[in-house]
């Protein structure tokens, strides 16, 4: 039937894909809400209709931002201040200020984030915080008090520097998360949330026959065994090369490296941000002057190899280990080497 979601859609998996979806389309758009990005993620997702009981809640895509915005705080940043800066304009006349520690606090949507207006007929130490009714991936309150309370002791930041704080972090979008870092001890579940979208994500027919970009990214890792089965990092480049897929389809390595951001260590992040160039470079299609650059690069026969196992894991009925069984075996090798 035209329109209707095929039926293996209305498992838990598919419920988190859809809420996983959902915090990657809010992550990437500054206002987008929850209903309109659960709608566009069913889109994305395959289309047609689905009942409310089979999708996720506000809370569930609210615990996949929360997942999300562990390693894409300087984006997150830029979008709260976007979304701040709306409601501050409304509120113009009372001088409306927000705390000076947002601009390095982490940034969690879902957590409620208020902002301090002037006004003479407020009581002392300021009201109860107010809901705004805004679209948007945060929520944002008002509480009005008194010129004189000494709240307004601490830095705040007005409307004119939260502009200039929205110009910065657009000019310079690495400010704040310049630093990487091997990830938490929780990365494993947030790599393996990253991957089953993938399942949905159907690929080019003509440059991969396999089918889904999961499907492929398992044979990737599969034939990164046979090179180099104890390099923690060239295997975890070659299973998360595409994990930006699930999250933006037009810029996904970009898309993916914000998302692995304090998961990875630099050397994975570099693998993957320059897979695309080691193609280029095996198919003659790289200029001179980009060919010397990577020749260069500390990596270089890796950024190789991984092209090559990238281009060999386009198979049609191969076997490969599921994302768990995967994510062990990486998970394994990494607890060996620790020890």
């Amino acid at each position: 039937m035209p329109g209707k979601m095929p039926e293996k859609m209305f498992g838990k998996n598919w419920r988190e894909k859809i809420a996983l979806q959902a915090a990657g389309l809010m992550c990437a758009s500054a206002g987008i809400g929850y209903d309109k990005a659960r709608q566009e993620a069913v889109r994305v997702l395959g289309g047609g209709q689905l009942a409310a009981t089979h999708l996720p809640t506000k809370k569930e895509i609210r615990e996949k931002l929360h997942l999300l915005s562990r390693n894409q705080q300087t984006h997150l940043r830029r979008c709260l201040f976007e979304e701040l800066l709306v409601a501050m304009q409304h509120l113009a006349d009372g001088d409306p200020q927000v705390d000076a520690e947002w601009l390095t606090a982490e940034i969690v949507p879902g957590t409620q984030y208020i902002i301090q207006v002037r006004s003479p007929t407020a009581d002392q130490g300021g009201g109860e915080a107010l809901p705004l009714d805004v679209e948007g991936m945060f929520l944002l309150a008002v509480r009005c008090t008194k010129e004189s309370d000494t709240i307004f002791c601490k830095p705040h930041l007005g409307i004119a520097e939260l502009e200039s704080e929205i110009e910065r972090l657009v000019v310079s979008p690495e400010t704040g998360s310049l630093v990487r870092t091997v990830a938490s001890k929780d990365r494993f579940a947030d790599f393996a949330a990253l991957l089953w979208p993938l399942e949905s994500i159907m690929l080019s027919p003509t440059r991969h026959p396999e089918g889904d970009a999961l499907y492929h990214s398992l044979q990737v890792f599969q034939r990164a065994l046979e090179f180099r089965a104890y390099d923690e990092e060239f295997l975890l480049a070659a299973l998360l090369h595409d994990v930006g897929k699930g999250i933006d389809r037009e810029d996904h390595v970009a898309a993916g490296l914000a998302a692995l951001d304090f998961h990875i260590t630099q050397r994975t992040a570099s693998l993957i941000d320059l897979h695309h160039e080691a193609h280029r470079y095996r198919d003659g299609t790289l200029g001179v002057r980009a060919r010397r650059r990577l020749e260069a690069h500390p990596d270089f026969e890796d950024l190789l190899v991984l092209a090559e196992c990238d281009q060999r894991g386009r198979e049609c009925g191969v076997r490969v280990p599921d994302v768990e069984q995967a994510l062990k075996q990486i998970r394994d090798l990494s607890e060996i080497f620790s020890e």
